[in-house]
């Protein structure tokens, strides 16, 4: 079979853009349940922005406590003694992030992810990836195969079981993600009366994570701090945040 070669007035070839399959993309990934299939985020990302250009993420930390002590107790198999042990894994550090995406067409998915330092090192990064994953879950964008959203143990988010049963091509057929927001996009809304004002004062919660990363930083907290209203306590907190990463990376 020969291959057909498309070109303009001009004679030269067109690239033809093919629709994003997330089967080319998926990962073997170890949880509760056994083998599964799975997409990662940042495969998420590109089929959202395949099907909407002009869709957008939002992220925001809602908690951040660099002095919270965390442990994390997984299995891992022991070679000496040909059988599995508990390992026990310890770290100061918990974030906390929100993920908003929003399709531009009225579609809203929400998602919220913590970490620990018992976890990851990077827990801050891991926890704002997690939820920008849950966020694009909500949407249909990488759990279109399962039932329902499944709590896999460390997984950033759901996984993705692929289907058994094959096109007429023998390929497994690609989910249809437009399908799959016009079924969820009743469950969300984002009517202003549900959400905060961002007039509103700042919360006791941002407000405790603001002092720790100024604290963690190495600068001074203004005083007039706990009169700022949410969403200008929001900004600041990302402004801080990315301090704190940066240190982190140039220490580390």
């Amino acid at each position: 079979m020969s291959n057909q070669q498309h070109g303009n007035e001009q004679g030269e070839p067109e690239q033809i853009n093919h629709p994003f399959n997330p089967a080319e993309h998926l990962i073997q990934i170890k949880g509760r349940n056994g083998i599964a299939d799975y997409l990662p985020v940042q495969w998420r990302l590109v089929w959202f922005r395949s099907v909407y250009p002009n869709g957008s993420i939002e992220t925001e930390m809602l908690h951040f406590d660099p002095e919270r002590e965390c442990e994390e107790i997984s299995d891992a198999w022991n070679d000496e003694q040909q059988q599995p042990e508990k390992i026990v894994k310890r770290g100061k550090g918990l974030a906390i992030f929100k993920a908003i995406a929003r399709d531009g067409l009225g579609g809203v998915g929400t998602g919220t992810k913590s970490e620990t330092a018992a976890n990851f090192k990077d827990f801050i990064e891991s926890a704002e990836t997690g939820a920008i994953g849950r966020a694009l879950a909500s949407l249909g964008f990488g759990t279109q195969f399962a039932p329902e959203f499944q709590e896999e143990h460390r997984i950033v988010d759901s996984p993705v079981t692929r289907s058994s049963k094959p096109s007429a091509n023998g390929h497994s057929p690609a989910p249809t993600a437009i399908a799959r927001v016009a079924e969820k996009r009743s469950n969300y809304k984002a009517s202003s009366e549900n959400q905060d004002s961002p007039d509103q004062l700042i919360t006791e919660t941002q407000l405790a994570s603001i002092r720790k990363l100024f604290e963690r930083v190495g600068k001074s907290e203004p005083e007039n701090v706990g009169t700022i209203t949410r969403q200008e306590a929001k900004e600041l907190i990302a402004q801080l945040s990315q301090e704190y990463r940066q240190s982190r990376s140039r220490a580390s």
